[in-house]
């Protein structure tokens, strides 16, 4: 029965023997089959890459190549050809080191492209050149085109350029005065231009001590709170320092008239005793005032001692002629009173008088 059943197992074990074969033979021929078509795919994918690459690399050269373009269609004037450049540029590569310049440039003709570039054309071609810009008939001739312009960034910056030219190259600051008003109140300006259109407008009224129109210029709309209140306080410091000349103007010529009395009451010499017996005091008060004020101003960091010492050494004829006053003046209580009042202005006066010659800066602490 043993002998019997041996041939049964032994055909069993070659028939998996057989089937074993198979599929490992079936696994060799599909792992040939696959490996070619792993090949291809690999090949395809490189070159695929390599595809991607030219193209990129074409895309990078013709992108420089048309900033190029546009750099010299900016420098010869021919705007038009210069914005279509920058743009092609962003367009092919908004990456490249030069994109931001071309952003920039592209934007900048673009709010500038009324008229068709002609009014930018006329315009950079004066500001572009040192000779012309500072020609007093290239920049009126500007300015008559200017009127022609359509309303606009160029036409604003027209007038800019011919009233900085004006005012600083031609003599000729009467010419710019309008101008700057101009700037200020276009609403195509710039806030940055009209801002520094008003500050001109309002320096060139203070400086001809034209109050009314600086004022005015305070009181446009458009005007901002820190340039208003610089007119206010130029246009106060102008009253202060008129008051203050005209105080020590006002005791100079009381105290004269009083010791004019006395030199024809033949008292004088009674008045220069009494005077001279002051003059410790005097000059010790004001080298008091001079090297106090000199120590507290040192100080600090920025602090000077300048206008400390120039108050006491102006303090000295001030005190000394209040002194000569009182001397020889009435000794009525109302005669007195009125001395005191125009003594301490007078001292206050030739205190803002310094300090406004030294630094008018220290002023602005108490509104001047």
């Amino acid at each position: 029965m043993r002998k019997a059943a041996h041939p049964a197992g032994l055909t069993a074990t070659l028939a998996w023997l057989a089937r074993a074969i198979a599929c490992v033979a079936a696994l060799v021929v599909l792992t040939g089959a696959a490996a070619p078509a792993a090949d291809e795919r690999a090949a395809g994918s490189a070159d695929e890459a390599a595809a991607g690459d030219d193209l990129g690399a074409s895309a990078r050269a013709r992108a420089a190549d048309a900033f190029a373009r546009a750099e010299r269609s900016d420098e010869s004037l021919a705007f038009a050809a210069a914005l279509a450049g920058y743009e092609e540029t962003l367009r092919l590569d908004p990456t490249m080191p030069a994109a931001l310049r071309a952003e920039q440039r592209a934007a900048m003709l673009r709010a500038r492209s009324e008229g068709g570039f002609e009014p930018l054309v006329a315009l950079e071609r004066v500001r572009r050149d040192p000779k012309l810009s500072s020609d007093p008939a290239a920049i009126d001739a500007l300015l008559k085109a200017a009127d022609a312009f359509p309303p606009g960034l160029v036409r604003v910056e027209a007038w800019t350029l011919a009233a900085e030219a004006y005012a600083h190259r031609l003599g000729r600051p009467d010419d710019a005065a309008p101008l700057w008003r101009r700037i200020a109140t276009d609403a195509a300006a710039d806030p940055v231009l009209a801002r520094a259109a008003l500050r001109s407008l309002a320096t060139f009224y203070l400086e001809r001590h034209d109050w009314a129109g600086a004022e005015g210029v305070a009181a446009l709309p458009v005007t901002d709170a820190k340039l208003a209140s610089d007119v206010r306080r130029a246009i106060r410091r102008h009253h202060v320092r008129v008051a203050s000349i005209a105080t020590l103007g006002s005791a100079l010529v009381l105290a004269t008239a009083a010791l004019a009395n006395a030199a024809r009451r033949r008292g004088l010499r009674e008045v220069v005793r009494r005077t001279r017996a002051w003059s410790g005091l005097v000059i010790g008060y004001a080298a008091y005032v001079a090297i106090a004020g000199a120590l507290i101003a040192s100080g600090y960091q920025r602090g000077t001692a300048v206008p400390f010492l120039l108050l006491g050494i102006a303090l000295v004829p001030v005190l000394f002629l209040a002194r000569a006053w009182a001397a020889a003046g009435s000794q009525s209580r109302s005669a007195r009173a009125l001395r005191a009042v125009v003594c301490a202005a007078s001292a206050l006066g030739a205190a803002f008088l310094v300090l406004e010659r030294v630094n008018p800066s220290y002023l602005e602490g108490v509104g001047l």
